[in-house]
């Protein structure tokens, strides 16, 4: 399979990292604007340089574009794969708004290419087992769930704490919780969020929470932040049975925290031979060759994004957002 990368950040190159693990697969391409970084990569991973994805298309056969770039150019590099007939590979979240989300799908489907989308929670051992225990009633009737997620707050990538950019807090680091219950407890039905943003001793800090009443009459609680030294990630999962509970960071013996202004974004470690992004692209893999279904769907992301959205408007408003079956 012939892999072409869009974008050289942090997640870029942990795509371009991680396709060389995976089996069958030729990365023939990168794409940036920025030249000299973009030369420098290119020689990194030993693979062919382009400033455009129309310049790539037109000069080497390729299978599947991977869009690594801020969220505001998902659309426009999405299309024109899909108008090449090219399958698509796309991080989250998929789009700034569910209306530019709704058009991507339709060019993907339009033009018979799979649109796949990479909520990389899903193949997390501890959370889609912990979905599989409370799918298998492990812990009875699902009650109140608790999630947290935080980071520090966005540093050397602009574009990360750029609303326009990256749709904010709820959008891109929310979108994680969101799929996941989504995934785990079905639709989201009414939504209530606060939010808060500081600036403490020239130091940005933002801090989210919302509430969500899922289809089944689970009652989820997330909180988001902008404000962490590291990274951190917990769950409880709570029903008539029983609790499952998870935290990232219980593992670590020793544990330093301090604030850095030249923090890049942070993302969860794994410590298993093959890390979720190796197992996410192995799986969409079989997608693309028919294999297997896929176990997120861009409409999944489509969800998501809806949910982030009645977030951002019930923080704005003070009132909740009713969302009508099926996310919408």
């Amino acid at each position: 399979m012939k892999i072409a990368v869009v974008g050289i950040g942090k997640l870029g190159q942990r795509h371009l990292d991680k396709w060389k693990e995976v089996a069958d697969v030729e990365v023939v391409g990168v794409v940036a604007r920025n030249k000299d970084k973009l030369q420098v990569v290119a020689e990194k991973y030993n693979v062919q340089p382009f400033t455009s994805l129309e310049e790539l298309l037109n000069q080497v056969d390729v299978d599947v574009v991977d869009v690594c770039t801020p969220t505001v150019t998902h659309g426009e590099f999405v299309k024109q794969a899909a108008q090449a007939k090219k399958h698509v590979i796309c991080e989250k979240p998929l789009a700034l708004t569910s209306n530019e989300a709704t058009e991507m799908i339709q060019a993907c489907e339009e033009n018979d290419v799979q649109l796949l989308v990479g909520h990389t929670l899903r193949f997390f051992p501890e959370y889609a087992n912990a979905r599989e225990q409370v799918k298998n009633g492990a812990i009875g009737k699902p009650g109140v769930v608790r999630l947290t997620r935080g980071v520090p707050f966005p540093t050397g990538r602009d574009w990360y704490a750029d609303e326009e950019q990256s749709g904010g807090l709820f959008l891109d680091l929310g979108s994680h919780e969101f799929d996941w219950l989504q995934w785990t407890f079905g639709d989201v039905t009414r939504v209530m969020a606060k939010h808060v943003k500081r600036d403490h001793q020239d130091e940005q800090l933002e801090y989210g929470f919302v509430t969500l009443r899922m289809a089944d009459g689970t009652i989820a609680y997330v909180e988001l932040s902008w404000a962490e030294t590291k990274f951190q990630a917990t769950y409880e999962l709570a029903g008539n049975k029983g609790m499952i509970t998870y935290d990232h960071n219980a593992t670590i013996p020793i544990s330093l925290n301090l604030r850095s202004s030249g923090q890049a974004v942070q993302m969860p470690k794994s410590l298993m031979h093959k890390d979720p992004y190796q197992r996410q692209f192995e799986h969409f893999l079989d997608c693309i060759a028919g294999k297997a279904e896929p176990i997120v769907t861009a409409t999944d992301a489509l969800k998501a994004i809806e949910i982030a959205e009645a977030a951002v408007q019930s923080s704005e408003t003070g009132q909740p957002v009713t969302l009508a079956e099926g996310g919408r």
